[in-house]
This record gives C-alpha cells, sequence and structure tokens, in this order.
C-alpha cells in the first residue's frame, strides 16, 4: 500500500517547482515593464526641465529688454525653424546694441538652445487673448518629441512670411492636446 502511494505521489513536486517559476516570471515580467515606465517617465521629465531652462531664460531676457517686448513673437517666430546653418546675429555681448538688436539675439540664442535639446520654440497670443491685450500678454511655447509647431508660409507681394501656431500644443481655449510634448509660459 505504501508503495503505491509513492507511486501516486511521483512528479508532485515537479508540479510544484514549475508553478513557482511560472510565478516568478510573471512577477519579473511585472517589473521588466515597471522599470521601463520608469525609463519612459524619466526621459519626460528631463525634457521638461531642459524646456523650462530655455524658457525661463528667454522669459528673463524679455523682462530684462522692455523697450523691444513687442519685437519679441515676430524674433522669436522667425528663428523657429532654426538649423545649425542659421547665421548668428551681431553677438550684444561685447559691444553695445539696441534693444531690438538684443532681442534678435536673446531670439536666436533660445532658437540655438532649444535645437540642442532637439526642440523648437515659438511666441504667439496666448489662448483666450484678444487683439488689444495682445502687445501685454504673450505666451512661449516649445516642443519635442514628435509634438512639432505648425509653420505656415504666406507670400504677399513677392515677400514671404513664415509664422508658427502652437495648435498642435495647446487648443485656443487654452488646453493642452492630449498626448502633445510641450510647454507653454506666459512672458510679460
Amino acid at each position: 500500500m505504501l508503495m503505491k502511494m509513492l507511486k501516486n505521489q511521483a512528479g508532485v513536486g515537479m508540479v510544484e517547482v514549475l508553478v513557482a517559476l511560472l510565478v516568478l516570471a510573471i512577477g519579473v515580467l511585472g517589473y521588466v515593464a515597471l522599470q521601463l515606465r520608469a525609463i519612459d517617465a524619466s526621459a519626460e521629465a528631463l525634457s521638461k526641465s531642459q524646456a523650462m531652462l530655455v524658457m525661463r531664460g528667454l522669459a528673463e531676457n524679455i523682462r530684462s529688454n522692455p523697450a523691444a517686448f513687442s519685437n519679441y513673437p515676430a524674433l522669436v517666430q522667425g528663428y523657429g525653424n532654426y538649423s545649425s546653418t542659421t547665421v548668428e546675429p551681431t553677438s550684444c555681448l561685447n559691444s553695445a546694441c539696441t534693444a531690438v538688436q538684443m532681442a534678435t539675439y536673446d531670439a536666436y540664442n533660445a532658437a540655438k538652445n532649444a535645437d540642442q535639446y532637439g526642440m523648437k520654440i515659438t511666441m504667439e497670443n496666448c489662448p483666450g487673448v484678444t487683439s488689444t491685450m495682445s502687445l501685454k500678454r504673450q505666451c512661449l511655447y516649445i516642443f519635442w518629441g514628435k509634438t512639432q509647431p505648425n509653420f505656415t508660409t504666406t507670400t504677399t507681394g513677392g515677400v514671404s512670411t513664415t509664422t508658427i501656431d502652437a495648435s498642435s500644443c495647446m487648443s485656443s481655449s487654452g488646453t493642452y492636446v492630449s498626448g502633445a510634448s510641450c510647454l507653454m509660459m506666459e512672458a510679460y
């Protein structure tokens, strides 16, 4: 009788080991998925920090140059499609510049810094701003990853003008577009 019971129990230990390995494998896969999500979150946090640095630097430059505030939106948009072949304006670091020359230099440096992080920057009216308030309230937008600003080129009288809008980042009501990789900062 004892021999018959031992034969019935043969292989039960192996099944227990296999079930334990299956449970362990499921736990390890869950941990790997958690690690991948943590890496993605860290990369997104780094991109947001870099974007904030670029925008904060430009916002401080705008505040320190109030005489050229109304020039900044067009200048920042003008450098919105910055590349390594973009011509650098006159440096204002070692020479006296006008307010507009300083604004041009600031816009160039902001676009260059954004490009170093794989980002694009633009400046336009904040959502919900009427045209009478537009000179007092502008927003900086910065884009990275798959989210890019919308470039529109119009030709009037033989002169081509490229404008950039932030509709890929934020709706006209001021809510972020779902899944967009961008930030907005008010500059005044």
